[in-house]
């Protein structure tokens, strides 16, 4: 009977060890890659920040953000602090509820970062950054050994064409941070939404993926990096800001084509194989379709039926 008992006792807590098990696997992976690490933060800083009815899951967020900005701090201080800034400025801007999606919310927040950033560098000089970007490169360099044996087995076209990809994605560096920060944001508020128990009402802006929206004005940032990147093309600092807004821009409007086009499917009823090919085409080139028709919804509106919810 006592062994019974014992073993009815730890029942429960081997079933509350499993539940937190996988959140500790991927807990685990984010302090090893910086990227993971960013949208963790940006994750358990919406949960310690707005989690107002659950103190116990307030502290624990909290608890783990310790380590975390610990590890970060130490290992990527510039990267952090545009992480930081980006956090807390988003998620100030969503408790304002100043925009009606968690798009406009996360952009406006990775612009003030991104602002606050370069006066950190202009501050203390430029070698961080250059730091920041050797340390990209040696680790895309590491990972084309490891899929692909030793660079110098490659032939020399080849390893040039793998060098100017490398050199294009340090380019676009504040570019892939933003948008990983918009998909923190947009998980951590489906996840905050769901669990949070607060009296704060974060919008996402749509319900459906076909009902993905963001505000109209935001079209105004494609011609200012089109201006930038053609006339100023001689001009490295503005060419580099020229293209990470493209970059941004082009992605997120690539996504409200696709919502369009999945729009449009959903009307005429069609398969989920349809909806995996239209998906599947934005690693093709024609996803050029994909963001002219997130353009163009910008005057035209094609789903005028479908209004953004809160």
């Amino acid at each position: 009977m006592e062994q019974g008992g014992a073993h009815n006792k730890w029942q429960p807590l081997a079933m509350r060890t499993l539940k937190w098990l996988p959140i500790a696997v991927v807990v685990a992976f984010a302090f090893r890659d910086v990227f993971l690490r960013v949208a963790m933060g940006a994750s358990l800083g919406l949960i310690f920040l707005c989690c107002d009815k659950r103190p116990p899951l307030r502290k624990l967020a909290g608890m783990a953000l310790i380590p975390l900005l610990a590890v970060s701090l130490w290992s990527e201080p510039l990267l952090t602090f545009f992480a930081l800034s980006a956090s807390l400025s988003t998620v100030w801007i969503l408790r304002r509820n100043l925009f009606s999606t968690v798009t406009s919310s996360t952009l406006v927040g990775c612009l003030i970062a991104t602002i606050l950033t370069v006066f950190v560098i202009w501050i203390t000089g430029p070698e961080k950054w250059e730091k920041i970007e050797n340390n990209l490169i040696a680790f895309q360099q590491e990972q084309l050994q490891q899929l692909a044996g030793k660079p110098e087995e490659f032939e020399s076209d080849r390893l040039k064409l793998f060098n100017q990809i490398d050199r294009f994605q340090v380019r676009i560096l504040p570019a892939n941070i933003i948008l990983l920060m918009i998909a923190s944001f947009f998980l951590s508020v489906i996840i905050f939404r769901r669990f949070g128990e607060s009296d704060l009402h974060l919008s996402l802006g749509c319900s459906h993926f076909n009902q993905y929206r963001f505000e109209d004005n935001w079209v105004w940032m494609v011609i200012a990096g089109l201006v930038m990147a053609l006339f100023f093309s001689s001009n490295e600092p503005m060419l580099r800001v020229g293209l990470n807004v493209l970059f941004v821009m082009g992605i997120l409007y690539v996504i409200r084509g696709s919502a369009v086009i999945f729009f449009f499917i959903a009307r005429r009823n069609g398969s989920i194989i349809l909806r995996i090919l239209v998906a599947a085409l934005c690693l093709t080139p024609m996803v050029m379709f994909h963001l002219i028709f997130g353009l163009l919804d910008t005057w035209i509106d094609f789903r005028k039926t479908v209004t953004a919810t809160r």
